[in-house]
């Protein structure tokens, strides 16, 4: 309990699990985090930054953090209303 805890107040943590619900928002005809991860996949995948859907997933379970390019580019995807909440 303790950990959950500290995970939640850790900003890492909070900008990860922020990025893993845009990616939601994103995308909300998926209904499985797999659909999900191959819907990101295939809208961010280009020639020179090649994103594979367990990097997605990675993502999802707040295992790694996104570049900024990538942040950038969901975020976009999402809509101007999305970036407005950030505000």
């Amino acid at each position: 309990m303790q950990k959950s805890f500290q995970n939640l107040r850790d900003p890492q943590e909070r900008e990860r699990k922020w990025f893993a619900s845009l990616l939601w928002r994103s995308f909300p005809e998926a209904t499985s985090e797999a659909e999900l991860a191959d819907l990101v996949a295939e809208a961010l995948n280009t020639a020179q930054r090649p994103v594979n859907p367990r990097t997605v997933r990675n993502w999802l379970r707040s295992e790694n953090a996104p570049g900024l390019h990538y942040v950038l580019a969901v975020l976009a995807l999402a809509g101007a209303e999305t970036v407005f909440e950030l505000f």
